[in-house]
């Protein structure tokens, strides 16, 4: 397309003349375009002021008023480094201007420019500048006072010191990164994010800060929407930053494997959740990637021992679940004590410690397990159950035992408890046994196997008996269930297969019960 030089040169004219005729500096006197200024600022408009400000300074860069006042407007809208600039240009107009000494001398103690600010302070004398001095020096002691606390390790006198220095100098960047590794050193994550994020405003172009923020987000904290929110920021701010693109992208694959981890669990696939967290056929688990990544953040200095692992104590915790819903205590067990490392509050770890303590008998011990664990889960419905059953099994410890009698675990299948079953009877076969015990001992031991079995083989009397009612103890009448006055309960609890023993045939014993009985295995 061709176009002809007197179109662009007609369009050239036109477009000057219209930004001519737009720019206020060219059509209004001084006095009117601060007059307007004014009439924005009280409107809000901070953008419109500073455009008409700006024309007033070009008409008259000798007015330190209308400089001042632009400089104000600079420092209203956070403009830090412009407003100094207009401050420096009124006090070289007019150098014993008060209200300019005084914001410049704060801009200066913002920064931590201690000598600069002492020196305007000064400038302004009488009791203000006497006042401003004292609390410059005081800010000024107090980061002295947060470094040396700092390098001695009190980590709680160097973030009292660093607030009481901020309260004054917040701008100054090498304070507020002080004051939140310390807070790191005390495992204060949040607070030590809050400062994090000034530096973010303080440094625009430093990176480090954002990731910083997101790493502590994400694993300490397991706050996934705020991290890589804070890396979109950094993004942002810098597109082609490869730090926090990387960051990004890990924290992404990372919080995707969580979302199938809490999938699987929600459909109570526990088998195809612990292979995602602890590993499957040489892949590595999901846990152990958290530890990696855990350590390298630790090493950069984003990280101490003392903040929260969040993150990892979930997924330890999710495995200790998992396991514990497939019935492997054992494989639970690592995992469940680990998650107590991370948080001695933790429930499943807890539980699954009750668990383990019941397991093995300890049942006072679980109790206390449990006790402890209501403190911080009081409405836990599956801890209050545990803790019930607890109780139940610790009374019933003071009495009966069928599950010690017979020797099997609590959870023992029906073909578990039979076989146990006919192991002890053959055992202590009155006519077989050849032990140290007596007779009346085997018919005692015999006895108490056969009211094992009669209770353990009995889906409804096992279910009292594990809810803490034992169907042998003795009711009103006096008389115990099932066994019609003798300790064989009719004899009808071995089974189907009848053998005949004669009590006192052997070895010169007699029978104390002065009758012959008969045994079904």
């Amino acid at each position: 397309m061709i176009v002809r030089l007197g179109t662009l040169t007609l369009a050239a004219a036109l477009f000057s003349s219209h930004f001519v005729a737009s720019d206020p500096s060219h059509d209004q006197p001084v006095q009117s375009l601060i007059e307007s200024a004014n009439a924005l600022l009280a409107k809000g408009d901070m953008h419109g002021a500073l455009d008409r400000f700006g024309a007033a300074i070009k008409k008259d860069p000798t007015n330190y008023l209308t400089r001042f006042k632009r400089g104000a407007t600079y420092l209203s809208l956070g403009r830090s480094n412009q407003a100094s600039a207009d401050f420096d240009a009124v006090l070289s107009l007019k150098p014993d201007f008060e209200a300019a000494l005084l914001q410049r001398a704060k801009l200066k103690s913002r920064t931590g420019d201690w000598s600069a600010a002492r020196s305007d302070y000064k400038k302004v004398g009488g009791a203000t500048g006497e006042e401003r001095i004292a609390e410059l020096e005081e800010a000024e002691r107090a980061a002295k006072a947060a470094m040396e606390a700092e390098e001695k390790g009190d980590y709680e006198a160097c973030v009292m010191h660093a607030g009481a220095a901020i309260v004054v100098a917040s701008g100054l960047h090498s304070l507020r990164s002080l004051r939140a590794g310390c807070r790191l050193k005390r495992g204060e994550v949040h607070e030590a994010v809050g400062d994090l994020a000034h530096l973010v405003q303080i440094l625009p172009g430093d990176t480090d800060p954002h990731l910083q923020i997101a790493n502590l987000l994400y694993f300490s904290v397991n706050d996934y929407d705020r991290s890589v929110a804070q890396l979109r920021k950094c993004l942002h701010s810098d597109p082609d930053s490869k730090p926090c693109s990387k960051l990004f992208r890990r924290i992404k694959n990372v919080e995707k494997s969580v979302a199938k981890v809490r999938t699987l669990v929600e459909k109570r696939q526990y088998t195809s959740a612990t292979r995602l967290l602890v590993g499957h056929a040489g892949e590595t688990g999901l846990i152990d990637e958290v530890k990696e990544e855990v350590a390298d953040i630790k090493k950069a200095g984003y990280y101490t021992s003392a903040c929260p692992e969040d993150l990892l104590l979930w997924l330890l915790e999710t495995a200790c679940e998992a396991y514990i819903e497939t019935k492997n205590n054992k494989k639970a067990t690592p995992h469940c004590t680990a998650a107590l490392v991370l948080n001695p509050n933790s429930l499943p770890a807890l539980l699954s410690r009750a668990t383990t303590q019941l397991s093995e008998d300890l049942f006072e011990e679980a109790i206390r397990t449990l006790e402890h664990a209501k403190q911080t889960h009081p409405d836990s419905q599956p801890l209050l159950q545990k803790l019930q059953e607890a109780h139940t099994l610790l009374r019933r410890s003071k009495a009966k035992d069928y599950y010690k009698v017979l020797s099997v675990p609590r959870d023992a299948s029906d073909r578990e408890i039979k076989r146990a079953y006919r192991a002890l009877t053959k055992k202590y076969h009155p006519d077989k046994y050849r032990g140290e015990l007596s007779q009346e001992e085997i018919l005692k031991k015999m006895a108490a196997i056969n009211e094992a079995y009669e209770v353990l083989s009995h889906e409804e009397l096992r279910a009292r008996f594990d809810a803490g009612d034992d169907p042998n103890e003795q009711d009103g009448s006096g008389r115990t269930w099932g066994h019609d006055g003798h300790p064989f309960g009719g004899g009808q609890g071995f089974g189907g297969q009848q053998f005949v023993f004669r009590a006192g045939s052997d070895g010169g014993h007699g029978n104390p019960f002065g009758e012959r009985f008969k045994f079904q295995f």
